[in-house]
């Protein structure tokens, strides 16, 4: 006990924090955080994260899933990282169409169809 007759604090912490833990283990309390700030992106953060100059993703903000933060024609857009990372996995290069152009650029040798001979060619001005 406190001179006051309280619990010291370094105890009242113990007991709150594992109080905290205990409803936080139950599912009752959901420990928030800084991340759905974070989630959301600017023009000149996703400018930087998809390599496009700003005007580009003003372009395509529709198409990104942008919002606005507010009611007029000027109001600043945000974007959801969520929305960013999905609009980039439905644009991944898929790699079936990588491995045909592999295996057809492995038929060719020194860069020209298989069976294809050269004419031959002599530089005028060099005598053997």
């Amino acid at each position: 006990m406190t001179r006051d007759g309280g619990v010291p604090l370094d105890d009242a912490r113990a007991i709150a924090e594992a109080l905290a833990d205990v409803l936080t283990e139950r599912g009752l309390v959901v420990v928030g955080s800084a991340a759905p700030a974070a989630r959301v992106l600017g023009v000149g953060e996703v400018a930087r994260l998809l390599g496009r100059r700003p005007a580009w993703v003003y372009q395509h903000a529709a198409e990104l899933g942008a919002f606005r933060f507010g009611n007029g024609p000027k109001a600043r857009l945000g974007f959801d990282v969520a929305s960013i990372e999905r609009w980039k996995r439905e644009r991944q290069t898929r790699t079936p169409n990588s491995d045909s152009a592999l295996r057809r650029r492995r038929s060719r040798q020194n860069g020209l169809p298989q069976g294809m001979n050269l004419i031959p060619y002599e530089a005028s001005g060099s005598q053997a």
